[in-house]
């Protein structure tokens, strides 16, 4: 079964999208009878959009855009989730100490990237209209950008920050790292899979396969620091020690960053929307059941079992 697949991080993978990358290195989407053909695009409006217009089948995402383009009268819905937060860490230029005023990188507006820096800028009691967005792109531009001091701050992927802060310490610092970002900001957005309406309707079993995978992956990568390693030696383009693959590991494991049972619940769920709305109030409000469609985790979690850590239930009710 062919699926082309619409990366919303562009020709990367990263720590907090590693699910994704996990699924093909482990051979997770071939164990299903899934032949993957990936497609690159910049955030992830771009992404679901690509799905609408029928360049790609589905999209991997930040839910975010998939409930604004719902909440717009577009047919499409989530039907698993790659993780339960995000693996970032806020980076600023040497110097910047308040932010107000700053030149804040974003994949995109509307984006996952953009969608999370809200939330910070919120919890750190600023006002949005005291922070200049500026959508640059994907991970790499967002660090061209800082270190050529076109930006002043953005939310970077940790593997990333980390590398920042040990290899060029002398223009770039973490102002806030993953564990301080997790405590600021406790729900975060984060990456799921989703389609069309006309897609789910027509093709219910490559999407049932491709939960089926995208879980296996999450338990894979939670469970075994190893597979953890193995995925991001293959898939993530910053050099990192065993030490520090190891860190980054341990951080993922215990904060319950990977979606071993799919999150669908109705606790998670019903948590993310509220915030969403809450920082979208001019949108249509978006009901749980809208947006989602559980019942390929519920079809998935029938044929693999549920995993016992008690993060992600595995309810799809």
């Amino acid at each position: 079964m062919k699926i082309r697949l619409a990366r919303a991080s562009g020709a990367t993978f990263g720590v907090d999208d590693i699910s994704c990358a996990a699924a093909m290195q482990l051979g997770l989407f071939a164990a299903q009878g899934l032949e993957v053909q990936w497609s690159d695009w910049r955030g992830g409006v771009a992404a679901m959009r690509a799905v609408l217009e029928g360049h790609a089948d589905v999209a991997y995402a930040g839910f975010g855009p998939v409930v604004a383009l719902r909440a717009a009268g577009h047919p499409c819905r989530i039907f698993v989730s790659q993780a339960r937060a995000l693996a970032q860490a806020l980076v600023v230029r040497i110097g910047i100490e308040n932010l107000k005023g700053a030149v804040w990188a974003v994949d995109g507006i509307g984006a996952l990237s953009h969608h999370m820096s809200r939330l910070v800028v919120r919890a750190l009691g600023i006002n949005e209209s005291e922070i200049r967005w500026d959508a640059i792109g994907p991970p790499p531009q967002r660090i061209a950008a800082l270190r050529e001091g076109r930006a002043d701050a953005a939310l970077l992927r940790t593997e990333e920050a980390l590398a920042l802060n040990r290899d060029h310490a002398d223009k770039l610092r973490r102002m806030l790292d993953f564990d301080e970002l997790k405590r600021l900001v406790p729900l975060q957005p984060h990456g799921v899979l989703a389609t069309t309406d006309a897609y789910e309707q027509a093709r219910p079993e490559v999407l049932r396969k491709l939960a089926v995978a995208m879980i296996q992956a999450s338990r894979a990568l939670h469970d075994d620091a190893e597979n953890f390693a193995r995925v991001v030696r293959a898939s993530v383009s910053v050099g990192l020690d065993n030490s520090e693959l190891r860190l980054l590991w341990q951080r993922e494991h215990d904060s319950g960053g990977w979606a071993v049972n799919g999150e669908m619940g109705r606790v998670h769920w019903d948590a993310q929307l509220a915030l969403f709305h809450q920082l979208n109030p001019g949108l249509r409000k978006i009901e749980r059941r809208e947006i989602l469609c559980p019942e390929f985790v519920a079809a998935a979690l029938a044929q693999v079992g549920k995993h016992s850590a008690a993060f992600d239930t595995g309810d799809t009710a």
